[in-house]
């Protein structure tokens, strides 16, 4: 089978993400697994919607930033979307015939993932860890070009709706710092309308040490 991308189009991922790692090419390997199966090119607007499970603390984060770069589903356009149930998965979806496909890694693999030395040493807190030469370029390509049944598992789902967050252009203006606050982000508070930081400030300023507020 041919490898999700070539080195070059490797190379182009590396430079989105901003270095080289082994959390992006998780990422590149879900996301071009899922287009394979869909049979859809990479989303040129909003063809698609990706959801990824990966949670905000989870270990190779940069997962998300292969997802993006391989399937065109980003944060800023609004069709990739954060389930974060920690787990290396991702769900993507053809918006017009509401085909979606479900890739996540095999535990197994993900298990030897975490005993390769970069992996495991980073996991340890062993900051002075350098691996050989060869290492990462070669567990990448290991990632990329394993065959797809030792990897992941993919679950095709039909007519999946995927709920998209009505865009708001209602807003307020902090009383005060002065910042515009869209939609239900302001609260009330003394006849005046405070986003949430100058609300928790207020609120700070107004208690007693004794937890009490002040009128």
């Amino acid at each position: 089978m041919e490898p999700i991308i070539g080195p070059e189009e490797l190379k182009q991922a590396q430079a989105f993400h901003g270095n080289v790692c082994l959390g992006l090419p998780l990422g590149l390997r879900v996301g071009g697994e899922a287009l394979r199966a869909l049979g859809v090119a990479r989303s040129a607007d909003k063809e698609l919607t990706a959801i990824a499970e990966v949670a905000p603390e989870q270990f190779s984060h940069c997962f998300l930033d292969g997802v993006q770069w391989i399937t065109g589903c980003t944060i800023g356009n609004g069709n990739l979307q954060l389930a974060p149930l920690g787990k290396f998965a991702l769900t993507l979806v053809q918006m017009e015939s509401r085909r979606a496909v479900r890739v996540a890694f095999r535990a197994e693999f993900l298990e030897e993932f975490l005993r390769w030395p970069p992996v495991a040493a980073k996991a340890e807190g062993h900051r002075d860890y350098r691996p050989e030469p060869e290492e990462v370029p070669q567990q990448i390509e290991d990632i990329l070009r394993r065959p797809m049944h030792e990897i992941v598992s993919i679950r095709e789902i039909g007519d999946y709706s995927v709920a998209l967050p009505k865009m708001d252009w209602t807003h307020r203006v902090c009383a005060d710092c002065g910042e515009l606050v869209i939609g239900g982000y302001t609260r009330e508070l003394g006849g005046d309308a405070l986003c949430p930081a100058c609300l928790a400030r207020r609120a700070h300023a107004g208690t007693t040490e004794s937890g009490v507020v002040r009128p």
